[in-house]
């Protein structure tokens, strides 16, 4: 009821302000009781002399026309058409007319560098390649094309709502390799490709999806069978340790940006940072045979272990079960065995 009756007031006072040519603030608020930036702006430039050339300083640019002159843009079929934000320029360059062109992400360095005109011929090219993105040349091909046939980030395979081609998948997936084995910022990403931070944050997200899921499915092969266990044996069978498949310990993962109220749970006793936490088991080949999911890092490798279904499978009689090994006379009288 209040407010009813000081919208009222406020329109009559309005009204009144309006007949008198009141210069003041009220002829610049609707019947709404909001500010009608055109007729302030109108007032302002009335009033104040210098007006134009402050709003040249500011580069700002006042219409003399009232809002309801202002003709919308219309399609083909007389339908308005929704107006488009401005694309800002990531990567620009002068053209021979002074005009400011952007440099698409197909002219990027990375672009040429790395897709265009790769270097596959030279060893020292190969090296730094994998260096700098944690994985051969060769096999990036192959991921990019296993991304493409399998349509793992449909987004990106097609065009946007305005016909316009996707941000190159190649090189979407290098700014996520080389934010995952490098610690590189989405910002940093920007720059090398032309693509902006936030295409790459986006991206990112799902290509981690992608990679707990169709990627670890693909690569990690937990071996079941006594067949596909005696593959993972050879270096501790020479070591001394026959039967022995795999390495299995806790390994810790900084947790930047952990939430304040999670802090005591993530930090343990082997670092001061607040941490996540996966018992894997792995051979001497560099090849992952089983992990957990991530866990608090404050948890130590017993409680951890209790989650490992590789290694309770094991335990448990489940897998494995009927492979038998003979132990060295060295390992029988250290552990007392008889």
């Amino acid at each position: 009821m209040f407010l009813r009756g000081a919208s009222s007031a406020l329109g009559a006072i309005q009204e009144k302000s309006m007949a008198m040519d009141d210069p003041s603030l009220l002829s610049c608020i609707d019947s709404d009781g909001r500010v009608d930036i055109s007729k302030f702006l109108q007032r302002r430039r009335a009033e104040d002399e210098s007006f134009d050339e402050l709003l040249s300083l500011l580069d700002l640019e006042v219409s003399d026309s009232s809002p309801d002159d202002v003709e919308e843009d219309v399609g083909d079929d007389g339908t308005p058409v929704k107006k488009r934000r401005k694309k800002r320029h990531i990567l620009a360059r002068r053209t021979e007319d002074g005009e400011l062109e952007a440099i698409p992400p197909t002219e990027s360095t990375w672009y040429l560098q790395y897709i265009i005109t790769p270097q596959v011929e030279d060893s020292a090219f190969l090296k730094k390649f994998r260096r700098r993105f944690r994985l051969p040349y060769s096999s990036f091909l192959q991921l990019v094309e296993d991304a493409k046939e399998g349509n793992w980030f449909p987004r990106w395979m097609g065009k946007d709502a305005a016909g316009k081609d996707s941000s190159p998948l190649e090189l979407l997936i290098l700014g996520a390799l080389r934010y995952l084995g490098r610690g590189w910022t989405f910002d940093d990403l920007e720059e090398c490709t032309g693509i902006s931070e936030e295409v790459h944050r986006v991206f990112f997200h799902k290509f981690i999806e992608v990679g707990s899921t169709i990627l670890y499915d693909k690569y990690v092969q937990t071996p079941v069978t006594i067949q596909d266990i005696e593959t993972h044996m050879k270096e501790f069978e020479m070591a001394g340790m026959p039967g022995a498949p795999g390495s299995s310990d806790a390994t810790h993962i900084i947790h930047e940006m952990c939430a304040h109220r999670l802090q005591r749970h993530h930090k343990g006793g082997k670092t001061k940072y607040a941490t996540r936490s996966y018992n894997m088991t792995v051979n001497h080949r560099r090849r992952i045979l089983g992990t957990t999911r991530g866990h608090p890092g404050s948890w130590n490798d017993k409680t951890i272990v209790l989650f490992d279904t590789f290694i309770r499978r094991i335990k448990f009689g489940e897998i494995l079960d009927d492979y038998t090994f003979e132990v060295s006379k060295k390992l029988i009288k250290a552990f007392g065995l008889s």
